[in-house]
Parts: structure tokens; C-alpha cells; sequence
């Protein structure tokens, strides 16, 4: 092979295992800015307690000379880390030699109240003691990162560029040292993203717990500091009354959460614990980020290769590359709408996941657990198989109107063309028209039996009828479609086969039962797969009649997995029944098909 296919190969698989350490030193890199983030307005918070007023200006202002001792205090605090910087107004206090803080930003600080970065440094505003107005700011610097390419880094990235020069062989050999080179790649990428956040969350825990001891030594000897005061230091996480332990950083797991939590001595017998999520538990989806990203480089370094390959062969590599380009926007449209839903589904079914909590720690199976333990699963799933009796039934009814209409005359036309109608039209609109005709009161339908003398019935609001009655709509918006195909079907029956029964002395039945309908067996394979498919995941029309009930009498599965993501925010054990629903589909189409598809040749 020429030189510059290896050389292009080498670059491709490069640019993949770069762009996967990249990304876990980018995620490393952020974790550390917010963890300077947090310091900083820890920092603020730990000022504005431990700083008197000022008995010249008023109780909101800061003592100036004690405010400077403070902060210089701060800045050769023991087992601090990272740079710090404290500024009155703009005016620097602990280095004060230092540039000042622009103007610009100081009038940002005051007018957004928010941590902002600024050369490098995170900066928060520093409020006067009423929390009214921004009088200065605390900057932090976050902890100094190794560049990316450096150390065992830069070993990865040669053994990717050989491993990528030697893909366009496509031997196996080949192959399996480019997929080893790619774990090796994604691993350490991912391990660099879950130390960095580790790191961050260590850092900012043990800087905190600094600032506590510091904030409670201000206070009497035997007065007690209060928590709310200094749960000041630490908003968004947990500060509670604790016994003696250890003071280094520990890693526990709180009602399935992940924390990280260090213990804090406030004085003689007084200790409190100052807990926050571990973010190094959301680490699910970096590896795959990282594996994904260090996979692209070396699939590209294997296209190359086939296409060096099968350059003596042009018109066959036209007619591929052609191929694939028709192929590749569905491709696309599958991968994004389809394959990676479904991948994302998996994940949250194996993670508690809530968008209201920060914390998403990985459970395993507790979530296919606790659908299998619910009741009301249990109810739903036996719904649906009832609802799902009203396919045969539409099917049957939809096969007896193909045969009735199968005249080609402009009355068949118009019929069909009602009869269709239905299945193209809105699924709400529908639903509420139907709503309508089952009120109790002034329902059409009531009226209808009304005249005959029979009571009217709550049909949508009695546990005994409600689903029956979400059966009656659905077999109106499907017979017409089902007609539509076994109509198609009967056209593709060959007519010799039918003369030949009528020949024999066959009657209309026999020749019905004996050749039409065998023939027809594809047809009504497709009709009840695709039937029993959509009757399983059937939402709108029970979301608009019924809401699942009455006493969860419609309560079907898809319906109970909205009602688990949407309306109890439990998206882990909603994904679970996802995916569960998924098998069960699966399989019912698998048992069908075997039994049922057997290829019926015309001759």
C-alpha cells in the first residue's frame, strides 16, 4: 500500500483517541472551575460571617482592617489549595501589589449576583453582611491541570497511530490490536473524567471543612455555633449534627445516593458532617462518550483501508460508496431517533434518574425489580392483553368488508374511501368525538338505545364498560386501514385458482375457506403483527377518554409508563417497563411468525 493511505489511516485513528482524551480532560478541567466556583462563594460566605461591621458606616458594612485580616488569613490557611484573592470594592486585600478588578467586572459582580470566570480565575461576589448589596468579590483559582498530551497520553497516541496504520490491512490480527489500542484509549480518557470530579468534589469538601472550623473558632468556647449559620458555607448540600470519626474524605451510599462526606470537629466533643453527591457517580455516560469517540478515529482507519482494498475494483467501489450515500441519511435518522433512544432508555433503566435530582447512581436491575413488585404493572399489563382481543375481532370484520367491497364500481370507491377515513384522521379529534358520543347524559349512543328502552350506561365512567368501549373505537379507526391491505391482498390471489374451485363444485364458502384464505396467509400475518404492535402501545385514545381509569380500569402499559416518567418523575423504572415491553413484543411477533409464517407460493 502507498505510504500517505498509512499515514492518512494513522491521522484518522489519532484524531479519535485526541478527541476521547480531550473530552475526559475537558470534563476533568470543569469539574475543577466548579469546584473553584464553589471555594469562592464558600469563601464569600465564610467573610461574611467571621467579619465584625463597622461601627462607623452602619451594620451592613464590613470592618475594613478586619475584613483585610481576614482574608489575608484565608490566603496561609494550612491545607488550603489553590490561589486565592479577596477584593474590597476593586482593591486587592491579600496581595495587594496584585492588578485590581476591572470595572467592567465589578458592575457585572453587582448587576447579575453571579459567579463568573475571569483570567482563569472563578470569580464570586462578595454581599455585605445584610445579603443586600455586592461590596467586593473572592476569586479562586482551580488546581493546575497536567497538559493532554503528556505522560502515558502521548504512549497511547503512538500505539494508535501504529494500530491505525496497520488496520488498513483489515486482517483480524489487525483488527483486534486496533480494538485493544481503542479500550486502552477510552479507559484512560474516562479514568481521567471520574479522578478529575473525584478530586473536585475531595478539594471543595476539604476546603470547606477548613472554612467550618475556622467559622465555629469565631464563636464563645461553650456556644454552640448554629447549623443554619453555617449551612451558609455550603449551599446545596447536606450539614447535619454528627459523632466523632474519621476527618479524611469518605465515599457512602445514602437511600441508594452516592455521597461523599467529611467530618468536621467544631469544638471539644463537637462534630457535625458535611455531605455532597459524589459527581463522579454520573460517570455512565462519559465511558461511552470516551469509547465512542476513540472507536470513530479507528472505524475510519478501517474505511480506508477497504477502500484501498477495493480501488482495483471501481465499479464496485462506485456502486457501494453510492449505496451507502442513498443509505446514509436513514442510517442517520435510524441512529438518532431510534438506536440512540433506545441505548439512552437502557442506560436509564439501570440508573436511578430523576431530572429533579443531581444524583443518577447506577442500580442495576432494582428498577426491573420494583415494576415486576407493582400491582398496578400487574393490572395494566392484563388491560392491554384484553384491549388487544379487539384485533381479531377488527380483523375479522375488516376481511368480510374487502370481500364485500371488492367490486370495482364508484360506489365500492366512495365506501372504501369512508371506510379509510378514520384511520388517516387525528387520534384526539377522534377521541373527543367519541367522548361525546359516550356521555351519559346527552351521548348519541344513550340516546340510540334509549329508543328501544334501555337504560342509559355511563360508558366511559364504569370500570365494567370503559375499556370495552375504548375497544369499540379502536376496531372503528383500524377496520378501515385493515381493509385497505386485505383488499391488496385478494387482488394478488391468483383468479385460475378460484375458476379452478368453481369448476370442481365448489360453493362461495369452500372456495373462501379452501383457497382464499390460505392464499391470504402473508396478508393476515402482516394485519395481526402490526395489530396486536399497535394495540400494545395504545396512549392517546385512553389519554383522552378515560386518563386510565375509571379505578384504573384502562390503566394499559404505555399509559402507566407515561404516568411513571411524566407525572411521578420515576424515569428509571419507566425505562425498565420500556424495555420489558420491548422483550414482551418481541417476543409475541417472534411466536407469530413461527407459527404463522409460512412462505405461500401463487405458482
Amino acid at each position: 500500500m502507498r505510504p500517505w493511505w498509512r499515514l492518512a489511516a494513522a491521522s484518522v485513528a489519532v484524531a479519535g483517541g485526541l478527541a476521547a482524551l480531550a473530552t475526559g480532560h475537558a470534563i476533568a478541567r470543569t469539574a475543577a472551575r466548579a469546584a473553584a466556583a464553589r471555594a469562592a462563594r464558600t469563601a464569600a460566605a465564610y467573610l461574611a460571617i467571621v467579619t465584625p461591621p463597622s461601627s462607623d458606616t452602619g451594620a451592613a458594612s464590613y470592618d475594613l482592617v478586619r475584613l483585610l485580616v481576614q482574608s489575608r488569613g484565608l490566603g496561609r490557611l494550612p491545607g488550603w489549595a489553590g490561589r486565592i484573592e479577596v477584593y474590597q470594592g476593586t482593591a486587592p486585600l491579600i496581595r495587594a501589589a496584585d492588578a485590581p478588578l476591572s470595572s467592567d467586572a465589578f458592575t457585572e459582580l453587582r448587576e447579575r449576583e453571579a459567579t463568573r470566570e475571569l483570567d482563569g480565575a472563578m470569580v464570586a461576589p462578595l454581599k455585605d453582611r445584610d445579603d443586600w448589596d455586592v461590596v467586593g468579590a473572592v476569586a479562586v483559582r482551580p488546581a493546575p491541570a497536567e497538559p493532554l498530551l503528556a505522560g502515558w497520553n502521548v504512549v497511547l497516541i503512538v500505539l494508535l497511530a501504529l494500530a491505525g496504520a496497520l488496520a488498513l490491512e483489515g486482517t483480524r490480527p489487525a483488527v483486534l490490536a486496533c480494538g485493544a489500542v481503542v479500550t486502552m484509549v477510552g479507559l484512560v480518557a474516562y479514568l481521567e473524567a471520574v479522578q478529575g470530579q473525584r478530586d473536585a468534589t475531595d478539594r471543595w469538601l476539604g476546603q470547606t471543612g477548613l472554612l467550618l472550623e475556622e467559622a465555629a473558632a469565631r464563636f464563645p468556647v461553650r456556644v454552640w455555633p448554629p447549623l443554619d449559620r453555617l449551612a451558609r458555607l455550603a449551599p446545596g448540600s447536606e450539614l447535619a449534627v454528627a459523632d466523632s470519626g474519621p476527618t479524611e474524605v469518605r465515599r457512602v451510599t445514602i437511600a441508594g445516593v452516592p455521597r461523599a462526606e467529611i467530618r468536621v470537629r467544631l469544638g471539644f466533643d463537637r462534630w457535625v458532617v458535611l455531605r455532597d453527591f459524589a459527581g463522579d457517580a454520573n460517570a455512565g455516560g462519559w465511558l461511552v462518550a470516551t469509547m465512542g469517540l476513540a472507536a470513530l478515529g479507528s472505524l475510519g482507519a478501517l474505511l480506508l483501508g477497504w477502500i484501498e482494498r477495493s480501488r482495483t475494483r471501481p465499479r464496485a467501489l462506485r456502486e457501494t460508496l453510492a449505496a451507502w450515500g442513498f443509505l446514509a441519511p436513514a442510517t442517520l435518522h435510524l441512529v438518532a431517533f431510534s438506536f440512540g433512544p433506545m441505548l439512552f432508555a437502557v442506560y436509564l433503566a439501570l440508573h436511578r434518574w430523576s431530572p429533579i435530582e443531581p444524583a443518577r447512581p447506577f442500580v442495576g436491575l432494582a428498577n426491573f425489580v420494583t415494576v415486576a413488585s407493582d400491582p398496578l404493572v400487574w393490572i395494566s399489563l392484563r388491560n392491554t392483553i384484553l384491549y388487544t382481543l379487539h384485533v381479531p375481532v377488527a380483523m375479522a370484520m375488516a376481511l368480510g368488508m374487502a370481500l364485500l367491497l371488492r367490486r370495482r364500481s364508484r360506489a365500492t370507491r366512495l365506501a372504501r374511501t369512508v371506510y379509510f377515513l378514520p384511520y388517516v384522521s387525528s387520534a384526539v379529534a377522534i377521541a373527543l368525538v367519541w367522548q361525546w358520543m359516550y356521555h351519559p347524559d346527552f351521548g348519541l349512543l344513550n340516546y340510540l338505545i334509549g329508543l328501544v328502552g334501555i337504560p342509559p350506561v355511563d360508558w366511559l365512567g364504569d370500570p365494567r364498560t370503559a375499556l370495552l368501549a375504548v375497544m369499540l373505537v379502536s376496531i372503528w379507526v383500524q377496520v378501515g386501514y385493515q381493509m385497505v391491505v386485505f383488499q391488496a391482498g385478494l387482488q394478488g390471489i391468483p383468479r385460475d385458482y378460484l375458476d379452478a374451485a368453481l369448476v370442481d363444485g365448489a360453493d362461495a364458502w369452500r372456495r373462501f375457506w379452501r383457497v382464499t384464505f390460505p392464499l391470504l396467509r402473508p396478508v393476515t400475518l402482516f394485519v395481526l403483527v402490526t395489530g396486536i404492535i399497535t394495540s400494545f402501545q395504545v396512549f392517546t385514545l385512553v389519554y383522552v377518554l378515560t386518563d386510565g381509569g375509571p379505578l384504573h380500569a384502562t390503566d394499559v402499559l404505555v399509559y402507566r409508563i407515561y404516568q411513571m416518567a411524566w407525572e411521578f418523575l420515576q424515569f428509571g423504572p419507566a425505562s425498565a417497563l420500556a424495555l420489558l415491553l420491548f422483550a414482551l413484543l418481541f417476543a409475541a411477533t417472534w411466536i407469530q411468525f413461527r407459527l404463522l409464517g409460512r412462505q405461500v407460493q401463487y405458482g
